[in-house]
């Protein structure tokens, strides 16, 4: 493995905690793999004790799983858990984008809608603009959950905000996947702007049902 520096600006275990998440949700670690503390403190250039903490942190989060025999593995997700994850994003991101439509302000509904033309600008090339495709997907997400200002809705979100966000990673599979995701993304928003909360509310709906489709489709 290549060496990565670590700014000593920061916290050892902060700096490891968003390297090795980062590792995980782009697949650098692959679902299943096990992960030794020794081997990411050799890969980091560091004691173990902030690698420990940083798993500690990962463990939590649910990015890491730990077995009987205290080994340390990246998630694995079950189709039981990611319908559990996208049922709770279809009942809470709906609300979302009902309540975002009703009380966001012109300025925050361009901040979405800005999402949405940056998005297109990278969709002529789906597989070389794959990451910052999901950053964008993510964010649209993140801005319509922020603007609906209902603090516990957030709360909860951000409870599942990185199982989510490597569900998302797994789900970007396909041949013009970006650009179906961006269409039901427009739709939502165009409801969103127009101030039509119950159909926003029901394009998030379908387009969280659509993506939970699409997972089963890829893995057969």
């Amino acid at each position: 493995m290549t060496q990565y520096s670590i700014e000593k600006a920061k916290p050892y275990y902060d700096q490891i905690y968003h390297k090795i998440r980062e590792m995980i949700l782009f697949m650098k670690l692959k679902p299943g793999e096990r992960v030794y503390e020794a081997r990411m403190a050799h890969l980091f250039n560091t004691s173990r004790s902030p690698v420990r903490e940083a798993v500690k942190a990962l463990i939590k989060e649910g990015l890491l799983v730990s077995d009987e025999k205290s080994r340390i593995f990246v998630y694995e997700p079950t189709f039981e858990d990611i319908i559990e994850i996208y049922q709770c994003r279809m009942a809470l991101e709906s609300l979302a984008a009902r309540l975002t439509a009703e009380v966001a302000t012109p300025s925050q509904i361009k901040e979405i809608g800005t999402i949405i033309e940056e998005t297109e600008r990278y969709l002529s090339n789906e597989e070389e603009n794959r990451e910052k495709l999901i950053l964008l997907n993510t964010e649209f997400h993140h801005l319509i959950t922020k603007f609906s200002k209902n603090n516990i809705l957030i709360k909860q979100l951000k409870d599942i905000n990185s199982l989510s966000y490597f569900f998302r990673v797994l789900n970007f599979k396909g041949k013009n996947r970006g650009r179906e995701l961006f269409d039901e993304h427009k739709e939502i928003y165009e409801c969103i702007k127009n101030r039509e909360s119950h159909k926003a509310s029901s394009a998030m709906m379908k387009h969280i049902e659509n993506d939970l489709t699409h997972f089963h489709e890829i893995n057969g």
